[in-house]
Parts: C-alpha cells; structure tokens; sequence
C-alpha cells in the first residue's frame, strides 16, 4: 500500500503558492494543502494548521525560517537554483540592459557566482532585516536603474515606486525536488517513529525503565510516570551540579518509600552528549537504618560532615594527615576503636577525600545481616555488593557471626569487591563479638590498612582544650551562653576515664549544661552526673540482662535508688551482696531503700 505524505504549503507570494499546485499535482503520494501568507502571517497559519495532522510544511526564505522557529513539525525550504537566477537574468536581458539584482545572501550569493562565471557585468545588492529596502531602490531608480530582479518583499516595495521588477521565483524542477524531498524525508521519519514506538513497547513490556536527557539536561524520554519521573529528573539535575557525569556513575533514590537505582551512561551522538538513565525498582522493600542499609551520595556526606560541630577534635592534624594519604589507595580500612570514638565520622572523612570510589556510600550494619538482607546484597539487578565505584562501609563488624563473616570474605575474594570498591570496616575494639582470630583473618586476607582511633584516656593532656572545644560546641547546638568551668570542675572532668569517649562527653556536657543556673559549670553539678555516669559503668559490666534505661530529668537519688532496686533484683534481695557490688555499706543502702 502506497504510503501517502500529508503537505501543508505556505507560499509568501501567490505566484509560488499557484506553481506549488501545479506540480503538486503531478504526484499521486501527496496529499497537499496550500496556502498564501507572508512572514507573520505565514507563521500565523502554519500554527493554526499543525493541529491538523500535517507529516511536512513547505514554505519559502525568511516565511520558512520564521514558520521553523515556532512549530515541531519538519520544514522544507522551497529553494531557488543556479537555473532560477539563470533564467530571470536572461529574462531581464531581453528588456534592458539596465537592470540590478536585488535580494537576500539566499540570491545574490548564486547571482554572484553567475556573473562571475559568464562574465556578466550585473549591479548585485546584498539586503538583510535591517536594511533600508525603500532607500536602496530610490536611490537605484536615480541611478537609472530600470528593471530590478528581487525577492517578494522587495518586489513589492519596487512596485509602490513604480520600478518594474522581475521576481525571481522557484521554478517547477525547484518545487519538484522540494516535493521529492519531503516524500522521503517523510519515510524516514516514519520509519523513526516505527522504530521509537516499538522500542517503548518493548522497554513497557519488559519493565526496563529509562530516561534520555540532552547534554543540558532536558528530558526527551522517559518511560516512568509522571511523580517518579518528576523525583529522579530532579534528583539528578540536582547531582549533575556536584557530579560531572564524563563517566558511568550509578546513584540511589528513593521515592514513596522504594528505593530506585539509577545507572547513568553518556552517550554520544550527532555532535552531542546524550545521557542515557537505567532506572531499576530494588526488589525488596527500601533499605534504611531500621532495615540495616542505608545510601548517601557524596555531597549528602559532605554536607552532613560539614554540620558536624564536634569533628575537629576527633579528626587531628595526624589522623587527617593519615586519610589524605590513602586517598588514592584501594585498599580496605579497618577503623578500631573503642566506642565513642567517631569511627563513623572518620569514615565520612575517608570516604568524602578519597578520588576514587566516592559515589555513594552504602552502610551495612552487620548485626542485622539476615536471609533478607543477604538477597538485597546481591541482587542481580542492583544489589550493592555487585556494584562498582561505591564505598561500603560495615558498621558493627566485630558482631557480625562467624557465619556471615565467612560468607562476606567469600563473596569479597571471589568477585573483586575490594577492588572494584572501597570497604571500610568498624570494629569496637573493646567489643567481645569479634575475637582476635577474626581481625587477624580479616587482616591477612583482605591486606588492609588499619586506624586505631584513640581514646580520651590517651589524650588526657589534650583533655583541657577538647573540654573547652566542645562545650564552645555545645552552646553553639543548645543555645545557650555558658563560658567555662570552675577549677574543681575542669579537674574532675579532666581525670574521669571517659569509657564512653567523646559521645559520652557530648552527653555529659549537653546535662550540664542543661543543668547549669550560671555562666560556669560548678564542681557540684559535676560530681552529680559522674556519679551517675560510674554507677552506669558499673551496671553496664556486670552480668548479662543487666540494663537500665537513663533519663537525665531524675534526681541523683532517684537514678542510685534505681540502681540498686536493679542490683538488688539481680542478688534476689540479698543485701549484702548488692552493697558489696555498688561499693557502699549495707546502712547506705537501707537509707537508700527507706527514704
């Protein structure tokens, strides 16, 4: 069946649009429509007409630029040849030999070469927008200039003076190769749309979902509706600001509670970049801290990094030293130390410095590691551990069960993972989960690089300025004004061991400041909560189910009389045994128990 071309023909002069039916009416595969309208008018028309179906609109000169700029529909320039200025030159010397060309570079560029080559000795006027047209044939006409070949705009200006003029207009090969044009513009075309509508069944069918974005990121596909597509294309017009995407770069997003992998290639195409989007559904429920992954992209990091108030005093001058010299490193890191000790900020530091593998940052817990989380891990589709480029960090190592801990250096020797990402381990070094088998295995088979993060208790002559850091920092996060310590105060504060580090000095400084009726922290205040915090220590090591949840409203009474209330359960009554446990005598604890 013989495929029909449906022709909308604007003409900026009757006399074109007459020759455009003549031979359009020689073709049998067109169906065609003509109209007559100059430059705004001819635009004019051809948006009231594209509603209408059209495949191609044919037109003329500036009419066809204009009519180009305003619709989508393809736009054929109906062009005037070697044979079109021959002819109207010939014409013209049959009249006179006083005559001058008129016209557009379109023209007179052609009419240029003509003489050029015939040796024709021809007066040639180039004209553009801003042109005074009137001016020129006044001034044409006193030169005694009497026939002018020129465009339709000027053609009609010619003839408000009275000036005789020839048109040069297209002739019927000129249309006809315009019309032979369109018919196979038009298979193409046709064939582009077969090809486009059969590729998106396909990508709807078998639920491959994508985005194709132009080098200055606009939108020329998306297989996605209209609330997810809204949330990734900004998601990623957000990252492209931080991220140049020169390269494959693989990002997570979630939106409405799913969590989406994004695979971004670059791609490129007639003179351009192309950006093509893979956009895959995980297929299990989002992945969060409750659920024991989470994903961040570099800048999340950073700008989380950056509102750390406390992260000065735990990155020091060598530790940082230490980060930026691994920074082009792959190997994996072992952070140890005891808790407390910003493990989690340090690996923040590691992972936003280094210049490789800074994607995104996946973070497993390793004590929720379950059938579940395993099939999330390693899905086929976007499973983080087949992935490339990201970190991944293991929080909590030292508890992960030898099971899994088997299972996990299997899986990172046998396909690379410590290769084609960075792994960053944490380990409490205090932590009776990991035993020391388990770190040296660790450390022998996957030849890392190990930070072992000090304690407070080793920075006891730093203690003075990190008490004065981070009670600046305290104030700045509670808005509060409290300048200093008393001496005993700071002496006291100074010589605890700080077991719990620098988040139980956090802690510590946030109550007591709280607590605080002055611009000093008194000794008083101090003693109180140290108390508490010892008594808390001392519950903390002793048998197992031995908990207790601590409210920092309590009294110092109340929080003791809860401790020993625990004690006391845990000798089943026995008096005596829980005074020795919490180092007081058995009359202490009587008034405790009577008040």
């Amino acid at each position: 069946m013989q495929k029909i071309t449906k022709i909308l023909g604007i003409a900026p002069y009757e006399e074109l649009r007459y020759s455009m039916e003549n031979v359009g009416s020689t073709f049998t595969n067109i169906l065609l429509h003509t109209y007559t309208g100059d430059l705004q008018e001819g635009k004019n028309l051809a948006l009231e007409m594209s509603h209408h179906d059209y495949d191609i609109v044919i037109s003329r000169g500036g009419t066809a630029d204009l009519i180009r700029k305003h619709i989508s529909i393809p736009v054929i320039d109906v062009s005037i040849s070697v044979y079109d200025i021959l002819g109207a030159i010939k014409l013209a010397n049959n009249y006179t030999s006083k005559f001058a060309i008129v016209g557009y570079s379109s023209i007179t560029k052609t009419a240029h070469l003509i003489c050029d080559i015939l040796d024709y000795s021809v007066e040639i006027y180039t004209i553009d927008d801003s042109s005074d047209h009137l001016g020129l044939l006044k001034s044409l006409e006193k030169k005694g200039v009497e026939l002018v070949l020129c465009d339709a705009i000027t053609n009609k200006l010619a003839l408000e003076i009275s000036l005789n003029t020839i048109l040069i207009t297209s002739g019927s090969e000129s249309i006809k190769r315009t019309y032979e044009q369109a018919i196979e513009l038009n298979m193409h075309l046709q064939k582009l749309k077969l090809q486009n509508n059969l590729l998106t069944e396909a990508i709807e069918k078998f639920k491959t979902d994508c985005l194709i974005l132009t080098s200055q990121f606009e939108l020329i596909y998306s297989s996605l509706d209209s609330e997810i597509n809204a949330s990734i294309y900004h998601y990623l017009l957000n990252k492209k600001e931080t991220t140049p995407f020169s390269e494959s770069h693989t990002f997570y997003h979630s939106v409405n509670n799913t969590l989406y992998n994004l695979k971004v290639n670059s791609s490129y195409k007639a003179n351009d970049f192309y950006y093509i989007v893979t956009v895959q559904k995980s297929v299990t429920p989002i992945m969060n801290a409750k659920f024991g992954v989470t994903y961040e992209d570099k800048s999340e990091v950073e700008q989380k990094l950056n509102q750390n108030l406390y992260k000065n005093p735990i990155i020091t001058d060598d530790l940082n030293d230490k980060i930026k010299q691994i920074a082009s490193n792959n190997s994996p890191i072992i952070l140890l130390g005891e808790r407390g000790t910003g493990k989690d900020i340090v690996s923040q530091r590691v992972f936003t410095s280094q210049n490789n593998h800074n994607h995104t940052l996946v973070t497993i817990n390793c004590t929720l590691l379950n059938d579940a989380m395993w099939k999330h891990l390693l899905n086929t589709s976007n499973g983080p551990l087949l992935e490339a480029g990201n970190t991944i960090l293991f929080h909590q190592f030292d508890k992960i069960s030898s099971e899994n801990f088997e299972k996990l250096l299997t899986i990172v020797e046998s396909t690379n993972l410590h290769v084609s990402n960075r792994l960053i381990f944490i380990c409490d070094k205090t932590s009776e989960g990991m035993t020391s088998e388990s770190y040296k295995e660790l450390m022998n088979r996957m030849n890392c690089i190990s930070f072992l993060l000090p304690t407070l208790r080793e920075r006891r002559n730093e203690l003075s300025a990190i008490l004065t850091m981070f009670l600046n920092k305290v104030n700045i996060e509670n808005n509060t004004d409290i300048i200093g310590y008393e001496p005993n105060a700071l002496a006291a504060l100074s010589q605890y061991n700080w077991p719990g580090n620098f988040k139980q000095l956090k802690q510590v400084l946030t109550e007591l400041v709280y607590l605080s009726k002055s611009l000093y922290i008194t000794s008083h205040n101090v003693n109180s909560i140290l108390g508490k915090q010892k008594m808390v220590e001392t519950i903390s090591h002793s048998e197992a189910g031995m908990n207790i949840s601590f409210n920092s409203s309590k009294t110092l009474h109340e929080f003791n009389l809860d401790m020993i209330k625990l004690v006391l359960d845990q000798h089943k009554g026995n008096q005596t045994l829980a005074a020795e446990q919490l180092g007081i005598s058995r009359t202490t604890l009587w008034r405790y128990l009577n008040k």
